[in-house]
């Protein structure tokens, strides 16, 4: 029964190599995957000469040779799934501690002696993978993943203490190998390996999607909402009444010109990164082009917050730029009353936005049914 289960984890780690080596193949920046299909190809190599030795050296060898470099895999796949840096140290300590077992063997130590070093090497493998996710848990997966290699690395912990406990130091590995103590010590390990890879793979397979998300949400340069995704969040807010500020960085095409794309695009990066500073909602709509949205705000106190990022903006310098060259944008600022929708102001912002530029640019200007309203320099209150 013992070897028809090793059997099955065998066939079980080889087909999770192939599928995660297809999965490797689609998406090649996620080299974690690489990590991981390295760890089930030593799994499954030690699983098939545990099935098929009889207590023998060639078990113990395999064991010595494939299960430490096996975790150290893992580890780096944990590792690179929560952005961690590389723990040289610990690896460094794991794969001494595996050349001094081999060493002890060559010597001819006793097995439990031999096997104190290799016992603790393993547990080390696994503590690298531990140790990020103990940094880092994120959530229901990363803490079921940490509670699983823990369990496992105290399995390798536990032998330490009660091999020479419960068997003597001089006992021989094919005496310890059939005992129940071992055999439920390996049933552990392998019951709780599978969901280990499992959770692992939906980690990454999770952040990948968030990461494909974030992309399709987010605009790639500034790193605000796209015109998609801020247009979406504006239809389905609440109708509960609001304001939207409209905003573009004035004479933009003269800085591309004199300067360079280069220099143009830290210019909108820098104003984007002053409107995220708000808190609330921001949108870049196109170019140089961006919108505010402030829920449950009047159109004076959004015509406040519009007063003071047009003057930092005004205050702010670039290097690359000659010192007299003063950077502005211009702001357009409607409401939009409770039952009615957002994206009426939108409109309306815009074109109290063109109403500022044709004053002259590197102002506010309120929509109004009756005319363009005069700035009101009260700051609006916190985004909810």
């Amino acid at each position: 029964m013992f070897v028809s289960l090793t059997a099955v984890h065998a066939c079980v780690f080889a087909t999770l190599a192939l599928l995660v080596g297809a999965i490797r193949i689609g998406m090649r920046n996620e080299s974690a995957f690489s990590w991981i299909v390295a760890a089930l190809l030593c799994g499954t190599t030690e699983m098939l000469v545990l099935a098929l030795a009889r207590h023998g050296q060639s078990e113990l060898i395999a064991a010595m040779l494939l299960v430490p470099p096996a975790y150290l895999c893992f580890s780096q796949a944990v590792r690179i799934s929560v952005g961690g840096r590389q723990q040289w140290r610990l690896i460094g300590a794991s794969v001494a501690l595996v050349g001094c077992a081999l060493v002890l063997r060559a010597v001819g130590a006793p097995f439990v002696v031999m096997t104190i070093p290799f016992q603790l090497g393993c547990a080390l493998a696994l503590g690298d993978g531990i140790l990020h996710l103990a940094r880092r848990p994120k959530g229901v997966v990363d803490r079921a993943l940490l509670f699983c290699l823990a369990v496992i690395a105290g399995v390798f912990l536990v032998r330490i203490p009660l091999y020479p406990a419960l068997f003597g130091v001089h006992v021989a590995y094919a005496t310890i190998m059939p005992s129940m103590f071992e055999r439920s010590l390996l049933l552990v390990s392998a019951l709780l390996t599978p969901p280990s890879i499992f959770l692992l793979l939906a980690k990454i397979i999770g952040g990948v999607i968030a990461q494909y998300r974030l992309r399709s949400e987010r605009d790639h340069l500034t790193g605000v909402l796209n015109r998609q995704t801020f247009e979406a969040a504006v239809r389905a807010e609440p109708l509960r009444g609001g304001a939207v500020i409209y905003s573009d960085i004035d004479k933009f095409k003269r800085i591309n010109d004199r300067y360079g794309h280069h220099i143009g695009d830290e210019v909108i990066r820098q104003f984007a990164d002053i409107l995220a500073g708000t808190g609330f909602r921001v949108g870049r709509l196109g170019g140089e082009e961006f919108a505010l949205f402030l829920p449950g705000n009047s159109a004076a106190d959004a015509a406040g917050l519009a007063e003071v990022l047009r003057m930092h903006f005004h205050n702010c310098t670039h290097e690359a730029m000659a010192p007299d060259h003063r950077l502005s944008a211009s702001f357009g600022v409607a409401d939009y009353a409770p039952g009615e929708p957002p994206a009426e102001a939108l409109i309306r912002a815009d074109v109290a936005l063109y109403r500022a530029k044709g004053e002259g640019r590197n102002r506010v200007a309120i929509f109004h049914a009756w005319g363009m309203m005069p700035v009101v320099q009260e700051p609006p209150r916190a985004a909810a």
